[in-house]
């Protein structure tokens, strides 16, 4: 694991919106009361572009079990550069990029969970009930307690 991640790259981050998809799911039986367990996965993707760039995208997913009331993933991403002065102290293409990230990607997965957060949030409050608001951590961190 690289500990010290956010060494490798430079300061500056482009955020964005990846995707959202939201799908209502209708009920066939509205008023029959029983348990639904509300899951939530997250996933990170990364890329890289040649020796001067890294994408991150994190998507977090809810959906219950059993399939009812509705599915939603959101997923925001950002564009990292790589500091040309540590570039070469790495083979970054060898390296399970979306594991270290989980584990030391706080500077960037940070900002981005926040975010996620926030727009589901938002997202469920426009359901008509209250809004789920869920921690801002990657869900199955080895330091979360």
């Amino acid at each position: 694991m690289i500990t010290n991640l956010s060494t490798y790259f430079l300061p500056e981050q482009n955020i964005f919106l990846h995707e959202i998809n939201y799908s209502r799911i209708e009920e066939v039986q509205q008023y029959v009361r029983k348990e639904r367990f509300l899951n939530c996965s997250d996933h990170i993707e990364v890329r890289i572009s040649g020796d001067e760039m890294v994408r991150i995208i994190v998507t977090r997913e809810l959906f219950f079990d059993p399939q009812e009331l509705f599915r939603l993933s959101v997923s925001f991403g950002a564009d990292l550069k790589i500091d040309p002065q540590k570039n070469g102290e790495y083979k970054w293409d060898e390296i399970n990029l979306a594991e270290e990230f989980k584990e030391n990607g706080d500077f960037v997965t940070g900002n981005l969970m926040a975010r996620i957060t926030l727009m589901i949030a938002e997202i469920t409050s426009a359901y008509g009930q209250q809004p789920i608001i869920l921690q801002p951590e990657i869900a199955g961190r080895s330091d979360i307690q």
